[in-house]
């Protein structure tokens, strides 16, 4: 009937249907889809860009239990109205109001003066004295993984697998752990979290070893070797909860072995697109996997040759292709862990982290369920009864 939707598909995938589970698959107003009809997506495969829809003809609504009230640019403000038509259960809040603050410190501040009922990635250290103070820090089940990447072009000695393996020695990733990130956080061996299928036990791991690292760049005959290395500022990620912080471990523990580290920072907004155009020998980024399939994550990075990590692996991208189109689960996970180990033998970056990213609320409120994919549905809350 006229309100079935049936989705026919060309060739077998692992994206299907997990993918329809992302928020850009919702149903989507077709007046504002008019709206929109002229904006262009430019670049090419494996490095997009999207339109800015920060400026006309402004949001693309969708079929939830909120409608857009105001859209403050300036103040980077949206105010949400609740749908009382809504086809659903109705949202807890009549009124609802998203803000960006980028500065961690300032959103601590706006919550505990009252400014804000809650704020997202709460900054580990935070995440004690909040809960002492009376207020509500749920955390989500690990779903991310944090890395620093090793850009092959921009720097030709990162070309070298010997080079490569020096830094992942070189890195005490257990320290970054223990010392940043907040508890729960594991040292991550591979390109996705133990929690999904095609997690593999026999991957080439890289303790932390500075003699050996020493001893590789003196065989790669790189004793002198000078990196840039990219960070970015004004933001958090639920994988990178203090990226100055990470950065700072990672650069004395480089140059503990002999490397030279030209510091690189960028707002987040410039950040990306450095990092996709092959701007920086050494940065940080990550990934919160959007559903419950290895493809999303490790497809996202490794199924064609991009700008990102300038590396060119024909039989790796031909392997990933056959493992997402294969439709038989359990021949998709072991394909899936032969790839984890692959990856970790062309060490293309050094996986760091997974951690367990926080929230927090206010104490008069009673907070939404909150998702390991970092996208709670916030018409689940409600404020207190007195």
């Amino acid at each position: 009937d006229e309100l079935t939707a049936v989705i026919t598909i060309t060739e077998y995938s692992s994206i299907f249907p997990g993918g329809f589970s992302l928020a850009a698959f919702g149903i989507l107003s077709p007046t504002s889809l008019e709206n929109i009809a002229d904006a262009e997506i430019t670049g090419e495969e494996g490095s997009y860009t999207l339109p800015d829809y920060t400026t006309e003809p402004g949001a693309v609504a969708g079929t939830g239990p909120f409608t857009a009230q105001a859209w403050n640019r300036d103040q980077a403000e949206v105010t949400l109205q609740r749908f009382d038509d809504y086809w659903g259960e109705p949202a807890g809040f009549e009124t609802m109001i998203l803000r960006a603050i980028p500065d961690e410190t300032a959103r601590r501040q706006a919550l505990e003066a009252g400014d804000i009922h809650g704020y997202d990635l709460v900054a580990p250290a935070d995440v004690e004295p909040l809960t002492e103070a009376g207020f509500q820090v749920p955390t989500r089940d690990v779903f991310n993984v944090l890395y620093l990447a090793f850009q092959q072009e921009t720097n030709e000695a990162l070309g070298d697998i010997k080079v490569r393996q020096a830094l992942a020695h070189a890195v005490d990733r257990q320290r970054i752990v223990d010392t940043i990130l907040p508890a729960g956080g594991e040292v991550a061996t591979q390109f996705h979290p133990n929690t999904l299928d095609g997690w593999s036990d026999n991957v080439t791991t890289y303790d932390y070893d500075p003699e050996l690292a020493q001893e590789l760049l003196s065989e790669a005959d790189q004793e002198d070797l000078t990196l840039d290395f990219c960070y970015p500022t004004e933001v958090t990620r639920p994988y990178m909860p203090a990226p100055r912080d990470i950065f700072d471990v990672i650069s004395q523990d480089l140059e503990s072995v002999g490397i030279t580290v030209e510091p690189k920072s960028y707002e987040w907004t410039e950040y990306i697109p450095k990092t996709n155009s092959g701007d920086c020998s050494l940065y940080l980024l990550g990934w919160t996997g959007d559903y419950n399939d290895a493809y999303n994550f490790l497809g996202t990075w490794f199924s064609v040759k991009d700008d990102a990590w300038g590396m060119d692996e024909p039989e790796l991208f031909e392997a990933m292709a056959e493992a997402s189109g294969n439709p038989d689960p359990e021949e998709r996970i072991a394909a899936y862990q032969g790839l984890n180990e692959q990856i970790m033998d062309i060490l293309p970056g050094l996986p760091i982290s997974s951690s367990p990213p926080s929230i927090v609320f206010a104490g008069n409120v009673n907070p939404p369920n909150v998702s390991p994919l970092t996208q709670e549905n916030f018409a689940e809350a409600s404020w207190k009864e007195d």
